[in-house]
């Protein structure tokens, strides 16, 4: 076997892998070589993205027990590349079916608010826009809280870290970000259902938060279920909270500036 000198940290090794710091045996960057590394990421049967994007819906509670507890990761697409890339397809997704903003002007019509003066109405755009254009963070923003009401709730039974809860709400959330993409992009498409697309997200955000935690802790009985629905209810207060926190610093700011 002919062996080969690591260009990473000049170890000499043989095989396919450095034994120091473990980096591929490297080739000339090609064409080819760029389309081979993009085609395994996304469909690698043991850790591609599609591969990982079916398994969490028809095992995540296993998946991401075996990712965080069991510690077989080479086998998973990791949770927080898959939440970035998601994320990042979101954004788009949200930034050009102009969801925020429309989400807002139904909310509006709804409860007959609609009537802003030329500021408020001004205000209002500006930060729709904002969430629109950094919806990504938005979804990160979300993670220390969920994780932060599953410490609460779940550390005196189950000895699990910060953050391993915080990867586990990686999963749920990364997850959850295809699911409502999806939901967008057909109300975006059949131009109907927008005003009863905030509840339906709502629902189906806790189905699932609900389904992943009860098949992680197995605790797949009513005070299971009780559980992940109260760390569900109680991650939804700590980030609204935060939120209308930020609102207000934000608003301010954008009226200072005007």
């Amino acid at each position: 076997m002919s062996t080969h000198i690591c260009p990473n940290c000049s170890n000499q090794f043989t095989g396919q892998f450095c034994n120091r710091c473990g980096q591929r045996q490297t080739h000339k960057i090609t064409l080819a070589y760029i389309w081979h590394d993009l085609a395994h990421a996304f469909t690698h049967t043991d850790r591609g993205f599609f591969h990982m994007m079916g398994q969490m819906f028809v095992r995540p509670g296993k998946v991401a027990y075996e990712y965080i507890v069991e510690a077989k990761r080479k086998r998973y697409f990791p949770p927080f590349q898959y939440l970035v890339l998601l994320g990042a397809i979101a954004t788009i997704v949200v930034v050009n079916s102009h969801y925020i903003e429309n989400t807002v002007k139904s909310m509006q019509e709804i409860t007959g608010t609609s009537q802003y003066s030329t500021k408020q109405a001004a205000f209002m755009q500006k930060l729709s826009s904002l969430q629109s254009k950094y919806y990504n963070f938005v979804i990160m923003l979300q993670l220390p809280f969920f994780a932060l009401s599953a410490l609460i709730l779940y550390k005196r039974k189950h000895k699990y870290n910060y953050a391993e809860f915080l990867t586990l709400q990686t999963f749920v959330t990364g997850q959850f970000t295809l699911i409502s993409m999806t939901l967008m992009l057909t109300v975006f498409i059949t131009r109907s259902g927008l005003s009863y697309l905030n509840a339906i997200m709502m629902l189906a955000s806790a189905f699932y938060h609900i389904w992943v935690y009860m098949g992680f802790f197995k605790e797949r009985n009513f005070n299971g279920f009780l559980k992940a629905l109260g760390s569900h209810i109680l991650g939804l207060i700590f980030f609204t909270l935060f939120s209308m926190i930020i609102g207000i610093i934000v608003g301010i700011v954008i009226l200072l500036t005007n």
